[in-house]
């Protein structure tokens, strides 16, 4: 990866796939700890359902509407739109950031819970130490936009202080549910090891040489707790696809283990923490770095910014 790019031409990119990784390991480490406020309560929250004008993309600021319609039809959201709509929502519109997140994640075809979850609580100031404000000026600056006298269009004291706009106290209910799909009748060679898949392991490079059962596996009672529309559903599909001889099964390990053979192979994930076999490990970018909390992304930055620098000067880049 980025063999023809040195370290520093490489850097914002390394940077944003750093913090992926950051979320990935907080969930290794902390398990179902962040789904829950993990470091401090959030305060100020008067709802916990989601303002009516975020569903229907009618806030008014004119920006953050055209991203809630992009991620209703493409499933994409840029990064700062992401932080500006979590932002209204939890700290202008005072909504708890639970049920926005999985909002969110629903849409979302490169949905990650960790770093869904964690970053919704970054804003929402649960999970760092203060709350990010959407203010109008930050959002022109970066979207060329020239959009004036909207209720996010002051300083950001101001903001930290005003109640919640007119616009956002209706509230509406929502029901986030999962389609599920078909699943295959199974066709396994008990002679043969079996490679298991999951929506967040979907890798054609992955022991592609081994001949084995290939089955991507999609469990309703995780798709019960964290739900995906069904535009997310056929994109997960549509990659199995790329996969030669990979099988889809819906249903749950539980029924799914008995009809394999002895040796399973699978890559260790906290979705899958109850399923049986050899757990390949998780891979990391920065594997060199110790697994544990790091309590800041800065503080495990500085950890990778030790590693990158050493593969540098080796002129390693992969």
């Amino acid at each position: 990866m980025l063999k023809d790019r040195t370290f520093s031409q490489s850097y914002k990119f390394i940077f944003e796939l750093a913090w992926r990784e950051y979320w990935q390991r907080e969930w290794i480490i902390r398990g179902d700890e962040i789904f829950a406020d993990v470091k401090r309560t959030q305060l100020s929250v008067e709802s916990v359902n989601i303002p009516s004008a975020i569903i229907d993309a009618c806030t008014g600021i004119d920006q953050i509407d055209r991203s809630i319609k992009e991620l209703y039809d493409t499933g994409y959201i840029h990064n700062h739109s992401r932080m500006w709509l979590s932002g209204l929502i939890c700290n202008i519109a005072h909504t708890k950031w639970q049920l926005p997140a999985h909002w969110m994640y629903y849409y979302l075809l490169d949905g990650d819970p960790a770093s869904n979850m964690l970053s919704w609580q970054w804003v929402a100031g649960t999970f760092s130490s203060k709350k990010y404000l959407p203010a109008q000026e930050n959002i022109n600056t970066y979207t060329r936009s020239v959009q004036k006298k909207s209720f996010l269009d002051h300083p950001y004291d101001v903001l930290a202080t005003l109640p919640t706009p007119a616009i956002l106290l209706e509230r509406k209910v929502i029901n986030l549910s999962w389609l599920k799909p078909a699943s295959q009748d199974l066709k396994v060679d008990k002679s043969l090891p079996t490679l298991l898949y999951t929506s967040f392991w979907l890798n054609h490079e992955w022991h592609s040489d081994m001949q084995a059962n290939r089955i991507l596996v999609l469990e309703p009672s995780w798709f019960k707790r964290f739900p995906v529309s069904s535009t997310v559903t056929k994109f997960i599909l549509d990659i199995a696809k790329e996969i030669d001889g990979l099988q889809v099964y819906v249903g749950e390990w539980a029924d799914l283990e008995p009809q394999l053979g002895t040796t399973k192979y699978f890559i260790s994930h906290p979705s899958v923490s109850h399923w049986r076999g050899d757990a390949e490990p998780y891979p990391l970018m920065f594997q060199e770095v110790p697994m544990k909390s790091y309590g800041s992304f800065m503080s495990f930055w500085k950890q990778c910014q030790k590693q990158l620098a050493t593969n540098e000067k080796q002129g390693r880049h992969e």
